[in-house]
């Protein structure tokens, strides 16, 4: 196959800047996790050093022109980094409701506690009566302290027994050994599911809690009417509270990767606090971000790709001269002449970004005069030896030239270019170079 090709071109620069881009996510991916978990107060010192010993390994990759193993290893970071603060997120949740449970708990204890003390008449001090009302882990202690006195003036052997334990030298149960004897009391699940849902607010931020945690205070001593009426308002603000949370803290996420990308490849980010954004502000940006990355890019790309080709061909034997890489872009269709071979040469037309180039041999002919036909299957042979050097040249050189497209050599007639004779010339040979803009 060595008649007219369709290549697809990539360049060392252009790997080097999209791995330079997934770096940079990785980086701002890093920086997030950082700030959520020190934030939240769930990660530590080794899980830190952790996470910055992989993002060297990956940065070692690029040194070492490993630009593929990065490619894949970046995003798989990227995720990890997303799905572990998630996780840590989830524990701390969780956490806040074993500790709000135990709360609860506590409080419901401290009640009956009270109520005990006043069956039994007990001399109980206002103050304690009103920490006990609240739920104060102290009071209770005094408190257990009054219900030993009450019950050993019973007088009964079973009581007796009882103040003596309370009152000898034998150990004596703590709070925690209290609550964790008590039988867990029937909670409502909405009100679980609400008060979840607030913890969660809490943890991803940017959302005031204050107000929704008062009416479900409110709503656990309300009346039966009245609780079902919060509750099912307090269902539907949180359920859309934290359904809108979630999605504006995956947007925020997305869209400071892709900002970190931006800078990467030289753009200019906007100077804009991202915390207020609502989410289609947030989906905004980072289609227009996207788009400015895809721009610089295929910009750069392009350049490059020009100018990896003009350079092979060169070292090939092409002449080549200053600002053929411009005509090429300007006109989309460039013809160069071979050294060695100057009746022959090999005509690059290429659509805008230059991503995908198509290359074929041509002859030159001066007043209808040009080199023998007979000699047109060697130069498509000989043209095909020179794509395949260009091959290694670019894969040499961290790139790379993909054959999309071949013709078998004879497949149709070798084009022909007309060159103006110069006086005394007897072929094309001996013509000057065309001056057209395909030709600068």
């Amino acid at each position: 196959m060595s008649g007219p090709k369709v290549v697809r071109i990539v360049t060392r620069e252009e790997i080097l800047e999209i791995c330079q881009g997934q770096l940079a996510r990785v980086d701002a991916a890093l920086a997030e996790w950082t700030r959520i978990g020190r934030r939240n107060d769930c990660i530590d010192e080794d899980a830190l050093a952790a996470a910055n010993r992989r993002r060297e390994a990956l940065a070692a990759l690029i040194a070492a022109d490993r630009f593929m193993d990065l490619q894949k290893q970046a995003p798989v970071e990227e995720d990890f980094l997303r799905a572990d603060m998630q996780r840590r997120l989830t524990a701390v949740a969780a956490e806040q409701a074993a500790a709000r449970s135990k709360e609860r708990r506590g409080r419901e204890a401290a009640a009956a506690l009270l109520r005990r003390l006043r069956e039994l008449q007990a001399p109980l001090d206002p103050g304690v009566a009103t920490a006990l009302e609240r739920g104060d882990a102290q009071a209770l202690a005094a408190g257990f302290e009054l219900l030993a006195d009450a019950v050993a003036e019973k007088g009964n052997d079973v009581t007796r027994d009882l103040a003596a334990t309370l009152r000898d030298g034998s150990p004596a149960s703590t709070f925690a050994d209290y609550l964790a004897a008590q039988p867990a009391a029937p909670v409502d699940p909405a009100v679980e599911r609400i008060a979840a849902r607030l913890d969660e607010l809490d943890v991803i931020g940017g959302a005031d809690t204050a107000g929704p945690r008062a009416r479900l205070e409110e709503a656990a001593s309300a009346a039966p009417a009245r609780r079902r009426l919060l509750v099912d308002g307090l269902e539907v603000e949180t359920g859309r509270s934290i359904a809108e949370a979630r999605m504006r803290a995956s947007l925020r996420a997305d869209l400071l990767l892709v900002r970190a990308e931006l800078r990467a490849v030289g753009g200019a980010v906007p100077e804009a606090d991202i915390v207020a954004f609502d989410v289609a502000a947030l989906e905004t940006a980072i289609a227009a971000d996207r788009a400015a990355i895809d721009a610089l890019r295929a910009s750069r790309a392009a350049a490059a790709r020009r100018a990896a080709v003009l350079e092979g061909l060169a070292g090939l034997g092409y002449e080549v001269t200053e600002g053929m890489s411009t005509g090429l872009a300007d006109d989309g269709r460039l013809v160069l002449r071979s050294a060695a071979r100057p009746d022959y040469g090999v005509e690059v037309s290429a659509v805008a970004g230059a991503e995908r180039m198509q290359m074929r041999p041509v002859a030159f002919e001066a007043g209808g005069v040009g080199p023998d036909p007979g000699r047109d299957r060697d130069a498509e042979t000989i043209w095909c030896g020179d794509v395949s050097t260009l091959q290694d040249a670019l894969a040499s050189a961290g790139g790379g030239l993909v054959i999309e497209r071949s013709l078998p050599v004879g497949a149709t007639p070798l084009k022909r270019i007309a060159v103006e004779r110069k006086a005394g010339a007897i072929s094309a040979a001996d013509a000057p170079a065309l001056r057209e803009r395909t030709l600068r």
